[in-house]
């Protein structure tokens, strides 16, 4: 804030002095004309509901009292009392409320006692995420060759325009893609004593299509999905819909420090572990420099998502074990697309009814070592044995079966995360049977989804922060923020809980099945809106905090947090408090 905007603001204000358990305000009373600055001190913000006193919040130094005004609030909607002696800046609401349309970042931090990423919005770096495709394809018009041109005749224009790829056309018809490694394959091949060699006979397939208004992000997620270092840019994007120019990955290299792309190409490519080690720190290093803000996670919890697959399919592939009945799936975190930090996947085996199961035990189990080597942090160990994630289609067939069944006796809360699995390598029919199989026992047992949407009310959220310590309801104080359990686990759980009530049972993101209850309950759409921007928080800060320091980012201190970060949890508290009220109430509201 500028000197002279400051001097405006406390000129017309006054310090003021309160002793230990005095009223500041009272609910439902009118805003006074004063808002308060909380110098030094702490406040309690206490809300009656049906006749109870409830402790929502516990305001310190730098804190505001009233704040709420400027969020559209017409009465004070907590009372305030001082916990110690408390002395506050008394400041005209008046001649504040002009500067939050100057300052943004006043503004922001005003919103953010509303709503967890109103923090994050409008921040100056611009990321992939909101940068669209068509700004960084180099050629104005698309190169193009007929497919009975002769090879040399492509490779002149291609090194005419400079281009890594041509367009292969008949008419308007989009026919393949000629690009440097066919050429090279070509040579290889001995074939280029052939001077007539035309362009049909080395080309590859059409690439895949995007749009004009395809982000940078979305680009990459569809290269590295088909393997591709060029996709075609059409007026429709589809490969039928009028080509406009090719972008190859040298085309979307200005946009990342490092690039994407190259990575995975070169992590299906190395032939030695140090050389993974090197491509997993590279690729957990791009994430990093791209994590700008919690609109980024999104697609760069897919990205990483990718990565894992990748590095986990080439350890395979290594160590020869790619030809083997086995299904490869991811759990927990890694089978939610939840895992950006370098944590090693959660990783289960399906095998086939004739798969030797001591062999893949071991195979397993080397995979997990070869992880550390690659520079993976350990996971958490699973609460149930960790004997159970190897196993044939009709053990696992079974076991699914009785959680479902008997969650209770079968000790399911254990098993919770393994509802997340994921099919990532190997054949996928084994993943679909045992999908289709949960699904139908689901729908049988509807009880099930009540018992889940009660074990969410298992954990809470804490209450505040205040100075460097995570404040409890109770009141008790700790100097660590459990982010996964006390954070995300929360709205990990209520998340599968809707998913199940919607039918679906294995493979989603959290994100995925909050957005499926959100469109199954427009009426609720807040709730569901709230949870995943808070979800989106709360995974940016883990992600943050655990790619620096290279850990989980499980838990972290409370001081790691900036006093916007603290703020836009507080608003992500309240709102998994309101999502866990609602699951409960809507899922006995929906019991047969």
């Amino acid at each position: 804030m500028e000197e002279a905007d400051l001097l405006e603001l406390v000129a017309h204000g006054r310090v003021k002095f309160h002793e230990s358990e005095e009223f500041l305000c009272w609910q439902n009373s009118n805003y006074s004309p004063l808002m308060f600055v909380i110098q030094q001190g702490s406040v309690s913000l206490w809300e009656e509901v049906n006749g109870a006193e409830i402790l929502r919040d516990i305001r310190g130094p730098g804190d505001i009292i009233g704040i709420e005004r400027f969020l559209g609030s017409l009465k004070y909607p907590y009372s305030a009392k001082s916990n110690t002696e408390v002395m506050v800046y008394a400041l005209l609401a008046a001649d504040f409320e002009p500067l939050l349309a100057k300052y943004p970042q006043a503004k922001r931090y005003v919103e953010a006692y509303g709503a967890a990423g109103a923090v994050y919005r409008d921040v100056v770096r611009e990321g992939v995420h909101r940068m669209y495709v068509a700004e960084l394809a180099r050629q104005p018009l698309p190169v193009t060759c007929s497919p009975d041109s002769t090879v040399q005749q492509a490779a002149q224009i291609m090194l005419a325009t400079h281009s890594a790829a041509i367009a292969v056309m008949r008419d308007r018809e989009l026919l393949g893609v000629l690009s440097a490694g066919d050429l090279v394959r070509w040579v290889a091949s001995g074939e280029i004593a052939q001077e007539s060699s035309s362009v049909k006979d080395v080309m590859s397939p059409p690439p895949p299509a995007v749009a004009p208004q395809t982000l940078v992000s979305d680009c990459v997620l569809t290269m590295s999905a088909a393997n591709a270092s060029v996709v075609a840019l059409t007026a429709d994007g589809t490969v039928h819909g009028g080509l406009l120019r090719l972008v190859t990955a040298t085309d979307l290299q200005p946009a990342f420090g490092d690039h994407p792309v190259h990575i995975l190409r070169e992590i299906s490519q190395a032939t030695e572990l140090e050389a993974l080690r090197v491509l997993h720190l590279r690729a957990r290093a791009f994430l990093l420099a791209q994590l700008s803000d919690p609109s980024c996670v999104d697609w760069l919890a897919a990205l990483a998502d990718r990565v894992n697959i990748a590095i986990v399919r080439r350890l395979t592939e290594l160590a020869g074990n790619d030809a083997e009945d086995w299904t490869w799936c991811f759990f927990g975190a890694a089978g939610r697309r939840e895992l950006l930090a370098s944590v090693e996947p959660e990783i289960a085996l399906v095998c086939g009814e004739s798969a030797n199961i001591s062999q893949a035990q071991q195979a397993l189990a080397r995979l997990r070592m070869e992880l550390a080597e690659c520079g993976y942090v350990p996971r958490a160990p699973l609460e149930a044995s960790e004997e159970i994630l190897c196993a044939n289609a009709a053990t696992w067939h079974e076991r699914f079966a009785e959680w479902i069944r008997n969650p209770i006796l079968s000790q399911m809360y254990q098993a919770r995360p393994l509802f997340d699995l994921r099919c990532v390598a190997g054949p996928l029919v084994s993943w679909q049977s045992l999908d289709t199989m949960t699904r139908e026992v689901i729908r049988a047992q509807p009880s099930f989804e009540q018992i889940l949407a009660n074990d969410c009310l298992s954990t809470f959220p804490p209450l505040t922060f205040v100075a460097d310590e995570v404040v409890e309801e109770s009141g008790e104080r700790s100097e660590m923020f459990a982010m996964q359990d006390r954070g995300l686990s929360p709205i990990v759980e209520v998340g599968r809980v809707f998913a199940i009530a919607s039918g679906r049972a294995l493979g989603l993101s959290t994100l995925e099945k909050l957005e499926l209850a959100r469109s199954r309950r427009p009426v609720s759409e807040l709730v569901f809106r709230d949870a995943m921007e808070t979800l989106r928080v709360m995974l940016y800060l883990q992600a943050r905090t655990g790619l620096r320091l290279h850990t989980s980012g499980a838990e972290i201190l409370p001081a790691q947090f900036s006093r916007m970060d603290r703020q836009a949890l507080k608003s992500g508290f309240r709102s998994i408090h309101n999502l866990l009220e609602f699951t409960v109430k809507q899922l006995w509201t929906e019991a047969p």
